[in-house]
């Protein structure tokens, strides 16, 4: 049950931030008083996975050598939030 709300919770920041994207150390940051790095993480690409987030690398804006994940959502993912596709047992969705 916990992931599930977890996901929701990443959805929603995604589309806060929606058309521009996220970078993962900033999720981090913003969740890692409630929830495990790894457990961000593993919801991240489970989102991926599903369609409902893309993920890509991007250089680091200040080191060279660096790249950044970089998470942003997708239409789908969008259209789970606004109950435009039906639910994904998957992914709790905090409405109201």
């Amino acid at each position: 049950m916990k992931a599930t709300i977890l996901r929701g919770k990443l959805l929603h920041l995604l589309r806060k931030v929606y058309p521009e994207g996220i970078d993962t150390k900033t999720i981090f940051s913003v969740l890692f008083q409630y929830h495990k790095t790894d457990e961000i993480s593993a919801s991240l690409e489970y989102l991926v996975d599903k369609g409902y987030a893309e993920k890509k690398q991007v250089p680091h804006p200040y080191m060279e050598q660096e790249t950044l994940q970089w998470y942003k959502i997708t239409p789908q993912g969008i259209d789970l939030i606004e109950c435009s596709i039906p639910d994904d047992p998957g992914i709790l969705i905090q409405r109201g």
